[in-house]
């Protein structure tokens, strides 16, 4: 079973600040675009997420080193904690070398807290996502 996901970012010139980097506000979304990646390969296409979904608890960001507009850059994410009614993915960000060296220059943490949007009400862990999670604790 495949724990972790990895997930190809287009950096965009308006992700750029006037220091000529990325803006650290564009991060959070990078790790947005990952987590929607990790959540569709644990859930599958079928998944109803007007019915049972998450809602962000947290944010967290480390920045190492800046990237800029041509760096090509990946996510991999994975989860780190698996709690009653949340869970919490971890995010490294990677700049791709052109010696194959790849460079890791952000990571960032989610907790994730399992909802029903019927009740709107937190939920225990969802059992059709708790083996996948639980595997990728092991990864």
């Amino acid at each position: 079973m495949k724990t972790h996901s990895s997930t190809s970012v287009e950096i965009r010139f308006s992700d750029i600040d006037m220091a000529g980097h990325v803006h650290n506000s564009r991060y959070l979304s990078f790790f947005e675009q990952a987590r929607i990646d990790f959540m569709g390969e644990m859930t599958g296409p079928e998944w109803n997420w007007r019915e049972r979904g998450i809602v962000l608890g947290r944010n967290e960001i480390d920045y190492i080193t800046p990237i800029y507009l041509n760096d090509k850059i990946y996510v991999i994410t994975k989860c780190d904690h698996v709690g009653n009614k949340s869970f919490t993915l971890s995010y490294e960000l990677f700049k791709i070398n052109p010696d194959g060296d790849d460079q890791l220059c952000t990571k960032g943490r989610s907790i994730l807290v399992c909802m029903d949007f019927k009740t709107d009400e937190s939920q225990p862990l969802f059992d059709e996502w708790k083996n996948y999670l639980l595997a990728s604790l092991e990864a």
